[in-house]
């Protein structure tokens, strides 16, 4: 197994296909993260846009120091 960083969710590329609508409200509801993976290993994450934009920023903080 491997460490999924605090993201509680996790859909397969199958699901994110049939289940997209669903999954997208769910980040949004949540505002956490879903892990999407291929061949059961770490594929992609899906984020909620503010989600998105406060690690965005964070990173660019860090970048900047």
């Amino acid at each position: 197994m491997y460490n999924t960083e605090g993201i509680n969710t996790i859909a397969t590329i199958t699901e994110l296909r049939s289940e997209t609508s669903e999954l997208i409200e769910h980040v949004r509801n949540t505002q956490s993260g879903v892990l999407i993976q291929k061949n059961n290993e770490p594929y992609a994450v899906l984020l909620d846009w503010e989600t998105y934009k406060k690690s965005k920023r964070k990173l660019d903080e860090m970048d900047e120091e």
